[in-house]
């Protein structure tokens, strides 16, 4: 009886317990908007996004994209469906890990969990459509999840072009298709299109689940529609019916029954399509309605988990990590002539990975950078020195006139070295940004002539000038799919001071410079690194082609003796 009583007492207890935890559960998600919101509000959020939540703080005029205006209602990152407004926990993870890619940071660290739910009840302030009583939004479902496979990823390609994403997101995803330099946002701002082989800049999240989330819900506010109604190839069609539809679009003449059978397809897609709409506008559906979009639904998260799949094959698991310590750019020596840009024997390792950010110390400055990182693999000889370097632009720019300054606009890129190398990992190196008082040494391509490089001599960004005498640096440009790669060829030594010479095993440092001129980077407005260093391998020793076939002859000089032994004991 005591037993039961006290099991009894523990049952009580915990359902008090739940309860309590159910209640600190539910106001963290639904909290009341409070003055410590407001307060919280205006020292992280209102610079950008302005003191009534409208996108127009301070800082606005120097961003791309421009700061959210909350008063619309529109949220780009969403667990919900298209024109639904995003839950508290959206709002509370953006807030949280922020926009990859844009100047809207993570939280995480500056701000408590406490206070960013307060932050969350705050914003919703800013529109209507938040206010208690309101229906809560719909979710999407992710309920039929096909997994990731190698045919799954074949099916998504198609679909890719199928559905037309490659004329934003261009032929493998760089975000350089024929639409990209048009597309604005709801506010008339230029915006661009997602790379998608940088999975580390996507908004909300670079998994399976996240990127088909992004399909089914669009991104409200930019050019990339929700996979629903109108905005869907074939919407309301099955898989067969939009295969045969195709068949008789392409068509230059149809029968009278093919004609007919045309038209049938289309009277049922516009039937869905209107079905949808009337759904987004809140109108309640019969069930004969409710069936037909579930039916067209179903169609479309298929082909949307596939399309989630490849998308997600485009980029690695987690962005490169930066060529430092082990990581560190190691020439590769080679016997013979060094390989040229389109060589095989570039994919033969990896590339060095070197993050780039706008340059923002020094008037103009770059506070909405495009060009993400530079990556970097290189080659040498007894003699000489080869480097190839890769960077995504979504441009390809070349002689451009800004129409609101009239400078000339380009892509370009500069590789920055000391002029002498210091001596030791504490000797000090020139300032970052082009040298000062310690001088540095410069290659300069330029997009316009892309097969050649200009040695250039700098004592600061705005100080930097090209060399009397241009030593004999051979080089190669080319851009393909979004991508550009650069092959520069130099000497190890040379006979000019100012020039960077090179021995193999010293650790010499290296940094970059790079412009987008779709994005109006000019003179100082760029992407830059600090100093990152690279190495010339130390040659492999010759005494490696004697040392086998001593050892070799040792071994067999061992069996011969131990094999006389026991020939001798055994007599």
């Amino acid at each position: 009886m005591r037993t039961r009583n006290i099991a009894f007492l523990m049952l009580i207890f915990g359902m008090v317990v739940g309860t309590l935890l159910c209640a600190v559960t539910y106001a963290q998600n639904a909290p009341e908007a409070s003055e410590r919101g407001k307060e919280v509000y205006e020292e992280s959020c209102a610079h950008c996004h302005g003191t009534e939540g409208r996108g127009d703080g301070s800082a606005a005029e120097n961003l791309l994209p421009k700061p959210r205006d909350f008063t619309r209602g529109l949220y780009k990152i969403r667990s919900t469906e298209a024109g639904e407004l995003p839950t508290d926990q959206d709002l509370f993870d953006i807030i949280t890990i922020g926009m990859p890619g844009s100047s809207m940071p993570g939280w995480e660290t500056s701000l408590s969990a406490n206070d960013r739910w307060e932050l969350v009840a705050y914003i919703k302030t800013f529109h209507d459509g938040f206010k208690e009583g309101s229906a809560p939004p719909r979710e999407i479902t992710l309920a039929g999840k096909i997994s990731y496979s190698e045919e799954s990823v074949e099916i998504g390609k198609g679909l890719y072009t199928e559905l037309g994403c490659i004329e934003c997101h261009g032929n493998i995803g760089r975000g350089d298709g024929t639409s990209a330099p048009t597309l604005t946002d709801e506010w008339g701002f230029q915006t661009w299109p997602a790379n998608l082989a940088q999975g580390w800049n996507y908004r909300g999240g670079s998994d399976t689940e996240a990127i088909f989330k992004r399909f089914i819900g669009g991104i409200a506010g930019s050019p990339m529609p929700a996979f629903e109604g109108d905005s869907f190839l074939h919407f309301g069609l099955t898989s067969e019916e939009s295969k045969r539809l195709t068949e008789l679009e392409n068509k230059d003449e149809m029968t009278e029954a093919e004609d007919e059978e045309s038209g049938q397809f289309y009277e049922k897609m516009d039937e869905a399509v209107n079905i949808a709409l009337n759904r987004v506008e809140g109108i309640e559906l019969s069930a004969a309605e409710q069936q037909i979009y579930d039916n067209a639904m179903k169609v479309v998260y298929e082909k949307s988990w596939h399309l989630a799949n490849y998308v997600k094959s485009l980029t690695p698991e987690e962005r490169p990590e930066s060529a430092i310590g082990n990581n560190v750019l190691r020439s590769q020596y080679v016997q013979g002539e060094l390989p040229t840009v389109d060589d095989a024997a570039w994919e033969t390792f990896e590339a060095r990975h070197f993050p780039l950010v706008g340059q923002v110390i020094i008037e103009p400055r770059q506070f909405n950078p495009t060009i993400d990182s530079v990556n970097v693999k290189s080659f040498y000889n007894d003699t000489e020195v080869a480097f190839l370097f890769i960077w995504d632009d979504r441009t390809h720019t070349i002689d451009e006139t800004d129409e609101e300054t009239g400078v000339t606009l380009e892509d370009a890129l500069a590789v920055q070295f000391p002029v002498k190398v210091p001596q030791g990992p504490t000797a000090p190196k020139p300032y970052f940004l082009y040298g000062g008082r310690l001088p540095v040494y410069l290659w300069q391509w330029n997009a316009s002539a892309s097969d050649q490089v200009t040695e250039l001599t700098a004592k600061g960004i705005n100080n930097a000038e090209v060399q009397e005498v241009q030593g004999d640096v051979q080089a190669k440009g080319t851009y393909t799919d979004g991508q550009y790669k650069l092959w520069v060829k130099r000497s190890l030594k040379t006979e000019d001071k100012k020039d960077l010479q090179l021995e193999s095993g010293v650790f010499v440092p290296i940094a970059f410079s790079a412009w987008d001129g779709s994005n109006g980077d000019v003179d100082t407005k760029r992407v830059v690194s600090s100093w990152y260093s690279f190495v010339l391998e130390p040659m492999p020793s010759s005494k490696r082609f004697v040392y086998p076939p001593l050892i070799a002859l040792l071994s067999i000089g061992l069996l011969i003796g131990l094999r006389g032994i026991v020939q001798r004991r055994n007599s």
